[in-house]
């Protein structure tokens, strides 16, 4: 007779790497596809502020460049640091003004501005925080998570008219949350859920806000 042992941690484990794996994919499918769009707008995101937010804005320095005679050039220069996150908010951002929010058009009637105001990643204990303990570390090794990722932001959008006056601003927040493990290290994807999160709160309130529904169309002139 053949004796079986069921070990629960395997499976766990099993689990628990899977989902890991599948936690590396990008997100890239909104919650929500709107039927009715902004008229054509200009579209603009603050990379600076985001830099700020994620805080890859990285050396900024002046330098003085001395020309003929008594002239000189003062020229500013400034670098940043390639984060995904950063990134992936840019894209986000673009995706949704572009392809959610405003109508396509050459005649736009005003200008929408996008940023990243507020970013935080922090981690919580979790059950598998107290089954690592008790193993003395060795549910890590398994693959059992050891914490959960909390990953939050808020996102900003500011809108002027056609003369460039200051319409409204609208803000939208969001929550990413992830089990972190020794095999699912990676934050990626709860950011990314937190970006869509944000912007599905933010896309409701400028949708149902009156001064922008009432934003007229270009017209259309009847070719003769």
């Amino acid at each position: 007779m053949i004796k079986r042992y069921h070990i629960p941690a395997i499976g766990f484990f099993l689990v628990c790497t899977s989902v890991a794996m599948l936690a590396q994919k990008s997100v890239y499918t909104f919650p929500f596809e709107n039927s009715y769009k902004l008229p054509p707008m200009e579209t603009y995101i603050n990379t600076q502020e985001i830099s700020s937010t994620y805080q890859t804005y990285g050396n900024f320095y002046t330098t003085e460049i001395s020309g003929l005679g008594d002239e000189t050039v003062e020229q500013t220069s400034s670098t940043y640091i390639s984060d995904v996150k950063a990134n992936d908010a840019f894209r986000f951002l673009k995706f949704y003004m572009e392809e959610q929010l405003v109508s396509p058009g050459v005649e736009t009637q005003g200008s929408v501005e996008m940023s990243i105001i507020y970013y935080h990643e922090k981690y919580r204990v979790n059950v598998g925080t107290a089954l690592n303990i008790l193993t003395l570390g060795m549910g890590t090794l398994f693959g059992i998570p050891f914490a959960t990722s909390l990953t939050d932001v808020e996102v900003e959008a500011s809108f002027f008219n056609e003369n460039k006056q200051f319409i409204t601003t609208h803000r939208g927040v969001g929550r990413g949350k992830k089990w972190v493990g020794l095999y699912s290290l990676d934050t990626r994807l709860p950011h990314q859920r937190a970006l869509l999160d944000a912007l599905d709160a933010l896309n409701t309130q400028i949708l149902s806000d009156p001064k922008l529904l009432n934003l007229s169309f270009p017209a259309v002139v009847p070719e003769p």
